[in-house]
């Protein structure tokens, strides 16, 4: 078990942004995108911006500027393929054109454009393993968590399941075994205290994995029985036979 029985992970249904309260929504009639009128504009800014030199205003943003904030008071229902709000791992090499925001995490306008007078499109005109590689560029293995309860009441059980799979042979997923190993590093959030660790995660039918060899690989978690409320934040990699290591994943956990 990870850190005193815990997990790693991050990039799917990891992380997944609430929706927006109700009482900040609004019935929108035609989509803001097209950029057709300056009423348009008013759906995301406090006020309709001008445009100076060719350049795209980012001031005057409703909700403050959070950008996740504002596409789900139109868009609550969207179930993105890419997690958002999580930051990238320090070594990643990006794209000057999939920005982040000024936390430095991933929004909705990393990978799309909300300006395009045609209407919202991802930037990137790829899908796949292509699409991926945008920012994955030295990741033959590709790593995202798939569900995970991110709060635990004292000794409740939940299960880490993360997808990894290889992606060097063109238009096939190469299984990587039967399993893993994730190498980890748990940040406290209240103390910022480290811990580093190692577990190893299975695809093989056993130790509370749900169906062998579907690169799906599981860890059991089970919270302290007893102790203080603690919030953990993990940073972990897939290391396979080989010793090849995956993109970064992230989790937060929450142990009541």
């Amino acid at each position: 078990m990870w850190a005193g029985a815990v997990l790693a992970g991050a990039l799917s249904t990891l992380l997944a942004v609430s929706g927006v309260p109700a009482e900040q929504k609004e019935k929108r009639g035609e989509s803001p995108h097209g950029r057709k009128s300056s009423d348009g504009c008013i759906v995301c800014h406090t006020q309709a911006p001008s445009e100076v030199a060719g350049q795209r205003p980012a001031a005057g943003l409703k909700f403050g500027g959070d950008i996740i904030a504002l596409c789900y008071s139109c868009h609550d229902g969207y179930r993105h393929m890419h997690p958002v709000k999580i930051a990238i791992a320090p070594e990643m090499k990006r794209p000057e054109d999939l920005p982040l925001d000024r936390n430095g995490k991933i929004t909705c306008i990393t990978c799309h454009d909300v300006m395009e007078k045609a209407g919202v499109h991802r930037k990137r005109k790829v899908t796949g393993r292509n699409l991926c590689l945008n920012c994955h560029v030295e990741s033959d293995i590709l790593a995202q968590v798939n569900w995970y309860p991110t709060r635990l009441k004292k000794g409740e059980s939940g299960r880490l399941e993360i997808k990894a799979v290889e992606f060097r042979i063109p238009a096939s997923k190469t299984h990587l075994g039967e399993s893993v190993l994730l190498y980890y590093y748990a940040r406290d959030v209240d103390t910022g205290a480290i811990t580093f660790g190692t577990n190893i995660l299975y695809d093989d039918g056993t130790h509370g994995d749900r169906v062998a060899r579907d690169s799906i690989y599981t860890l059991i978690e089970e919270a302290p029985a007893a102790g203080a409320k603690h919030r953990l934040v993990y940073t972990a990699w897939v290391i396979d036979i080989g010793g090849r290591k995956s993109n970064t994943v992230t989790l937060a956990v929450e142990y009541q």
